[in-house]
């Protein structure tokens, strides 16, 4: 048996998804496939579109065997933690041979020495970013010049990598978690292989539709154009072709019963509610929110009244769009710098399976043999386990993931949907395909 691990988000999943899959099962021969997938709350510090439930359901439709979730204390942090919980956790399942992931550039001895560098300079780097973060400097520049620099001067003998192709790898979104991937598998002396997988198709911050590969931004900018245009039919049809046709399925299916996608907007009123009412001393407790920063976050939310004025004033050089959501999302749950340092020295501490196929039924019994942590399939009798042994740091894992999804679900227009608790009354989903 040889199975392939795939870390994501699947908002929504689309046909660069499907050929991510297709491919690697074709160059490795692998037979089985886990995703890792974000929860409710993305890295980018943004709700996803559709609610994990139904993300897993695309998945699985479109061939994915097993979905287990990651946690949202880290699906919600920075490159590195995102990459490195999702790496354990395929780590820990004891039965992942590759991971598989899109890139611009699949030069895999290029991202092997590239991260080799990082983690051998480790402390030097964080060190000299540090340092030229107080100058006002913007960190992926800094992080880009830095190890650059230190590559051309410890691998004199790479001279077959241009200069261009070592920053594209530095500087490209997706490029970046690709190396951070690999950065992870070294980190926890990995047994699993990388497999970049070169993309095809747009990029992955294109708006507008461009065929059968176009970005998932550009899918989720035409639904939500349809779905403030009176319902535009012939706008909805656009998406048909960038899609496998269980996610158009699926789409049609939420959209004709009337449940709205998620945007970040319709968060506004409980965002600012909650940066008005919190103190600066715990507004400074928050992750990611450093150097004074809390003061500037504070008086935005006082002196703004929508999330774009309030983003755009506290942005800066030092402070991507990307970063600042992510406080924000931390800040609405209460997710400290404190706990974030915990969480990581650990690691993810269960499996939250949120669907499987009838092979993955075959993985899954598999994976009890060897993995290293718990599966949850019923959180209820999981949770109440754990109260009664009263193991603080998972309780204190999950209720994140638990209150993300009380959270998110308040976003959506009709009230029978926002009921609380939905992550202990939501089934796994279960697909059986032939």
């Amino acid at each position: 048996m040889s199975v392939i691990g795939i870390i994501a988000e699947y908002n929504p999943f689309h046909n660069g998804h499907l050929y991510l899959l297709q491919k690697s099962k074709e160059l490795t021969g692998a037979n089985f496939s886990i995703a890792v997938m974000s929860g409710n709350f993305l890295q980018r510090g943004e709700p996803a579109f559709w609610n994990k439930w139904e993300r897993t359901k695309m998945a699985l439709l479109s061939g994915i065997d097993l979905v287990i979730e990651l946690p949202f204390v880290f699906a919600t942090q920075d490159a590195g933690g995102f990459a490195e919980a999702g790496i354990r956790l395929l780590n820990s399942l004891g039965i992942v041979d590759y991971i598989a992931f899109g890139c611009e550039n699949n030069n895999l001895e290029l991202f092997l020495r590239l991260a080799e560098l990082i983690n051998n300079n480790h402390f030097l780097i964080k060190d000299i970013e540090k340092e030229e973060i107080k100058k006002g400097f913007n960190f992926p520049n800094i992080r880009e010049k830095i190890i650059t620099s230190l590559f051309i001067n410890q691998y004199r003998d790479c001279t077959k990598y241009s200069l261009e192709e070592i920053k594209s790898v530095l500087n490209n979104p997706n490029n970046i978690l690709a190396l951070e991937y690999v950065i992870s598998l070294q980190k926890t002396n990995s047994s699993i292989k990388a497999l970049p997988i070169k993309r095809i198709g747009s990029d992955f911050n294109q708006n507008k539709l461009e065929g059968k590969f176009s970005s998932a931004t550009a899918i989720r900018e035409t639904i939500k154009e349809y779905y403030s245009n009176l319902q535009n039919k012939l706008l909805l049809e656009k998406t048909k072709d960038a899609v496998p046709v269980s996610t158009y399925s699926s789409i049609i299916n939420q959209l004709k019963n009337d449940i709205n996608p998620i945007l970040y907007s319709y968060f506004e009123q409980m965002i600012f509610s909650k940066l008005r009412s919190i103190s600066i001393d715990d507004l400074k407790k928050i992750n990611g929110i450093d150097e004074g920063l809390e003061n500037k976050i504070k008086k935005a939310s006082l002196t703004t009244t929508d999330l774009e004025g309030l983003i755009s004033t506290i942005k800066s050089k030092r402070y991507t769009r990307t970063r600042i959501q992510r406080m924000i999302i931390h800040c609405l749950l209460n997710l400290t710098k404190q706990e974030v340092k915990s969480f990581s020295n650990f690691g993810p501490l269960y499996f939250r399976i949120l669907g499987l196929s009838n092979k993955g039924q075959d993985i899954l019994r598999k994976a009890k043999a060897t993995a290293s942590l718990p599966f949850i399939q019923k959180l209820k009798t999981f949770y109440q386990h754990n109260k009664k042994i009263d193991n603080r740091k998972v309780l204190k894992m999950i209720d994140y993931d638990i209150k993300a999804t009380d959270q998110y679900v308040l976003a959506y227009k009709h009230n029978y949907l926002k009921t609380g608790s939905q992550d202990f009354t939501s089934k796994i989903k279960n697909i059986y395909l032939t």
